[in-house]
Protein backbone atom coordinates (compact mmCIF):
# COMPACT_ATOMS: atom_id res chain seq x y z
CA UNK A 1 0.00 0.00 0.00
CA UNK A 2 1.51 3.54 -0.68
CA UNK A 3 1.51 4.44 3.21
CA UNK A 4 4.28 1.66 3.43
CA UNK A 5 6.02 3.35 0.31
CA UNK A 6 8.96 5.56 0.93
CA UNK A 7 8.44 9.38 -1.27
CA UNK A 8 10.87 8.67 -3.52
CA UNK A 9 9.08 5.05 -4.68
CA UNK A 10 5.54 7.09 -4.82
CA UNK A 11 7.14 9.99 -6.59
CA UNK A 12 8.32 6.60 -9.03
CA UNK A 13 5.16 5.25 -9.33
CA UNK A 14 3.57 8.95 -10.33
CA UNK A 15 6.43 9.47 -12.98
CA UNK A 16 5.80 5.77 -14.73
CA UNK A 17 2.15 6.24 -14.53
CA UNK A 18 2.48 10.06 -16.30
CA UNK A 19 4.82 8.81 -18.84
CA UNK A 20 3.31 5.65 -19.79
CA UNK A 21 0.14 7.96 -20.51
CA UNK A 22 1.83 10.17 -22.20
CA UNK A 23 3.33 7.41 -24.42
CA UNK A 24 -0.25 6.03 -25.20
CA UNK A 25 -1.25 9.53 -26.34
CA UNK A 26 1.89 9.09 -29.11
CA UNK A 27 0.65 5.52 -30.04
CA UNK A 28 -2.75 7.12 -30.61
CA UNK A 29 -1.47 9.62 -32.56
CA UNK A 30 0.77 7.68 -34.55
CA UNK A 31 -2.03 5.33 -35.25
CA UNK A 32 -3.89 7.89 -36.78
CA UNK A 33 -1.26 9.32 -38.41
CA UNK A 34 -0.81 5.99 -40.13
CA UNK A 35 -4.22 5.42 -40.82
CA UNK A 36 -4.20 8.39 -42.59
CA UNK A 37 -1.98 7.80 -44.77
CA UNK A 38 -3.32 4.94 -46.06
CA UNK A 39 -6.98 6.14 -46.47
CA UNK A 40 -4.99 9.19 -48.37
CA UNK A 41 -3.34 6.81 -50.85
CA UNK A 42 -6.33 4.93 -50.90
CA UNK A 43 -8.42 8.34 -52.21
CA UNK A 44 -5.38 8.85 -54.61
CA UNK A 45 -5.88 5.82 -56.14
CA UNK A 46 -9.64 5.95 -56.32
CA UNK A 47 -8.91 9.20 -57.82
CA UNK A 48 -6.99 8.19 -60.23
CA UNK A 49 -9.03 5.00 -61.25
CA UNK A 50 -11.81 7.37 -61.57
CA UNK A 51 -10.63 9.84 -63.53
CA UNK A 52 -9.29 8.00 -65.95
CA UNK A 53 -12.46 5.86 -66.41
CA UNK A 54 -14.41 9.27 -66.61
CA UNK A 55 -12.41 10.61 -69.18
CA UNK A 56 -12.76 7.13 -71.45
CA UNK A 57 -16.60 7.20 -71.39
CA UNK A 58 -16.31 11.44 -71.59
CA UNK A 59 -14.87 10.84 -74.81
CA UNK A 60 -16.45 7.33 -75.93
CA UNK A 61 -20.11 9.19 -75.50
CA UNK A 62 -18.64 12.22 -77.22
CA UNK A 63 -19.44 15.10 -74.28
CA UNK A 64 -23.19 13.51 -73.66
CA UNK A 65 -22.74 14.17 -69.78
CA UNK A 66 -25.19 11.03 -68.91
CA UNK A 67 -26.53 10.75 -65.34
CA UNK A 68 -23.85 8.26 -64.76
CA UNK A 69 -21.13 10.11 -66.38
CA UNK A 70 -21.99 13.22 -63.70
CA UNK A 71 -21.80 10.70 -60.99
CA UNK A 72 -18.54 9.70 -61.88
CA UNK A 73 -17.62 13.30 -62.30
CA UNK A 74 -18.70 13.84 -58.11
CA UNK A 75 -16.62 11.03 -57.10
CA UNK A 76 -13.33 12.15 -58.50
CA UNK A 77 -14.23 15.60 -57.86
CA UNK A 78 -14.90 13.73 -53.81
CA UNK A 79 -11.37 11.46 -54.07
CA UNK A 80 -9.70 14.48 -55.16
CA UNK A 81 -11.38 16.56 -52.23
CA UNK A 82 -11.03 13.63 -49.61
CA UNK A 83 -7.32 12.82 -49.99
CA UNK A 84 -6.67 16.88 -49.46
CA UNK A 85 -8.82 16.91 -46.54
CA UNK A 86 -5.96 13.42 -45.52
CA UNK A 87 -3.07 15.62 -46.15
CA UNK A 88 -4.35 18.36 -44.09
CA UNK A 89 -5.11 15.96 -41.52
CA UNK A 90 -1.87 14.57 -41.53
CA UNK A 91 0.03 17.64 -41.19
CA UNK A 92 -1.75 18.64 -38.25
CA UNK A 93 -1.23 14.91 -36.86
CA UNK A 94 2.33 15.54 -36.97
CA UNK A 95 2.50 18.65 -35.32
CA UNK A 96 0.36 17.27 -32.82
CA UNK A 97 2.66 14.69 -32.22
CA UNK A 98 5.82 16.58 -32.36
CA UNK A 99 4.46 18.20 -29.69
CA UNK A 100 3.49 15.02 -27.85
CA UNK A 101 7.35 13.81 -28.43
CA UNK A 102 8.64 16.38 -26.65
CA UNK A 103 6.29 16.14 -23.55
CA UNK A 104 7.23 12.88 -23.43
CA UNK A 105 10.71 13.52 -23.40
CA UNK A 106 10.09 15.73 -20.33
CA UNK A 107 7.81 12.74 -18.69
CA UNK A 108 11.17 10.24 -19.43
CA UNK A 109 13.31 12.38 -18.07
CA UNK A 110 11.16 12.48 -14.69
CA UNK A 111 10.88 8.99 -15.25
CA UNK A 112 14.52 8.14 -15.24
CA UNK A 113 15.43 10.64 -12.46
CA UNK A 114 12.54 9.15 -10.41
CA UNK A 115 13.76 6.16 -10.77
CA UNK A 116 17.60 6.89 -10.48
CA UNK A 117 16.48 8.94 -6.62
CA UNK A 118 14.12 5.63 -5.63
CA UNK A 119 16.72 3.03 -6.42
CA UNK A 120 19.68 5.03 -4.97
CA UNK A 121 17.63 6.17 -1.80
CA UNK A 122 17.07 2.30 -1.26
CA UNK A 123 20.49 0.90 -2.04
CA UNK A 124 22.19 3.66 0.49
CA UNK A 125 19.37 2.68 3.10
CA UNK A 126 20.43 -1.20 2.89
CA UNK A 127 23.66 -0.68 2.66
CA UNK A 128 23.96 1.60 6.15
CA UNK A 129 21.91 -1.31 7.85
CA UNK A 130 24.20 -3.57 6.45
CA UNK A 131 27.55 -1.79 7.46
CA UNK A 132 25.52 -0.91 11.31
CA UNK A 133 25.12 -5.05 11.37
CA UNK A 134 28.66 -6.25 10.23
CA UNK A 135 29.21 -9.69 11.01
CA UNK A 136 31.46 -10.33 13.94
CA UNK A 137 33.22 -12.42 12.77
CA UNK A 138 34.37 -10.87 9.44
CA UNK A 139 35.22 -7.56 11.19
CA UNK A 140 37.71 -9.86 13.68
CA UNK A 141 39.39 -11.36 10.44
CA UNK A 142 39.50 -7.71 8.98
CA UNK A 143 41.29 -6.26 11.91
CA UNK A 144 43.73 -9.04 12.21
CA UNK A 145 44.29 -8.96 8.68
CA UNK A 146 45.24 -4.76 9.50
CA UNK A 147 47.28 -6.00 12.17
CA UNK A 148 49.06 -8.42 9.53
CA UNK A 149 49.75 -5.89 7.41
CA UNK A 150 51.11 -3.20 9.85
CA UNK A 151 53.31 -5.99 11.11
CA UNK A 152 54.81 -6.32 7.52
CA UNK A 153 54.96 -3.09 6.61
CA UNK A 154 58.46 -2.03 4.99
CA UNK A 155 59.65 0.45 3.10
CA UNK A 156 57.24 3.54 5.05
CA UNK A 157 60.32 5.72 4.63
CA UNK A 158 62.36 4.49 1.87
CA UNK A 159 60.02 3.36 -0.89
CA UNK A 160 58.46 5.98 -3.21
CA UNK A 161 55.60 3.70 -4.57
CA UNK A 162 54.93 2.64 -0.52
CA UNK A 163 51.16 1.37 0.11
CA UNK A 164 49.64 2.13 3.42
CA UNK A 165 48.28 -1.07 5.07
CA UNK A 166 44.85 0.68 5.67
CA UNK A 167 44.77 1.31 1.60
CA UNK A 168 46.10 -2.13 0.90
CA UNK A 169 43.40 -3.61 3.00
CA UNK A 170 40.85 -1.44 1.59
CA UNK A 171 41.69 -2.65 -2.01
CA UNK A 172 41.41 -6.41 -0.72
CA UNK A 173 38.35 -6.46 1.23
CA UNK A 174 36.53 -4.33 -1.75
CA UNK A 175 38.15 -6.65 -4.11
CA UNK A 176 36.44 -9.96 -2.57
CA UNK A 177 33.43 -8.26 -1.77
CA UNK A 178 32.79 -7.17 -5.22
CA UNK A 179 33.86 -11.05 -6.28
CA UNK A 180 31.13 -11.98 -4.51
CA UNK A 181 28.35 -9.58 -5.35
CA UNK A 182 29.32 -9.84 -8.64
CA UNK A 183 28.55 -13.67 -8.72
CA UNK A 184 25.54 -13.58 -6.29
CA UNK A 185 22.16 -13.60 -7.57
CA UNK A 186 19.17 -11.51 -6.40
CA UNK A 187 15.88 -13.31 -5.89
CA UNK A 188 13.57 -10.99 -6.93
CA UNK A 189 10.55 -12.75 -5.37
CA UNK A 190 12.15 -12.05 -1.85
CA UNK A 191 12.85 -8.39 -3.04
CA UNK A 192 9.12 -6.86 -3.01
CA UNK A 193 10.83 -2.69 -3.20
CA UNK A 194 13.62 -3.77 -5.46
CA UNK A 195 11.03 -5.40 -8.17
CA UNK A 196 8.97 -2.48 -7.94
CA UNK A 197 11.51 -0.45 -8.67
CA UNK A 198 14.02 -2.35 -11.25
CA UNK A 199 17.23 -2.59 -11.37
CA UNK A 200 18.17 -1.48 -14.67
CA UNK A 201 17.28 2.59 -15.71
CA UNK A 202 13.56 2.41 -17.44
CA UNK A 203 13.61 1.53 -21.36
CA UNK A 204 12.12 5.04 -22.83
CA UNK A 205 10.61 2.84 -26.09
CA UNK A 206 9.55 5.09 -28.70
CA UNK A 207 10.82 8.36 -27.46
CA UNK A 208 12.56 10.30 -30.01
CA UNK A 209 16.52 9.72 -27.86
CA UNK A 210 17.65 12.71 -30.11
CA UNK A 211 15.56 15.06 -28.63
CA UNK A 212 15.87 13.42 -25.15
CA UNK A 213 19.82 13.58 -25.43
CA UNK A 214 19.78 17.07 -26.82
CA UNK A 215 17.87 20.33 -24.79
CA UNK A 216 19.36 22.69 -27.51
CA UNK A 217 17.39 20.51 -30.00
CA UNK A 218 14.16 20.82 -27.97
CA UNK A 219 14.30 24.63 -27.75
CA UNK A 220 14.73 25.05 -31.45
CA UNK A 221 11.88 22.87 -31.74
CA UNK A 222 9.78 24.40 -29.58
CA UNK A 223 10.55 28.14 -30.87
CA UNK A 224 9.41 26.61 -34.59
CA UNK A 225 6.83 25.13 -33.26
CA UNK A 226 5.59 28.82 -31.40
CA UNK A 227 6.39 30.60 -35.03
CA UNK A 228 4.47 28.82 -36.71
CA UNK A 229 1.19 28.69 -34.17
CA UNK A 230 1.79 32.63 -34.81
CA UNK A 231 1.82 32.61 -38.54
CA UNK A 232 -1.30 30.35 -38.59
CA UNK A 233 -3.07 32.78 -36.40
CA UNK A 234 -2.22 35.70 -38.42
CA UNK A 235 -3.24 34.27 -41.28
CA UNK A 236 -6.60 33.27 -39.42
CA UNK A 237 -7.32 36.68 -38.56
CA UNK A 238 -6.21 38.06 -42.28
Amino acid sequence: MSENKSPAVIRLTEARAEHTAQMMKINDITAAIARSKKEREAAIENGKEAETSWRTRFRSLRGNLTDELRAQHSQRIVSRELAEEFTGLIEELEFEHEGEMIKAVHTGHAYVNAHNAAFTQYVEGQWEAAMRNLSPTLVRAVRLKLLSLRLNDRGRHTDPQHVEPEAILAREVGKALAEKAEAARLDMDAEPVVSEIGVYRPALTGVDMKLYNSPCSIHVRLQERKMKLEKQQKESQA
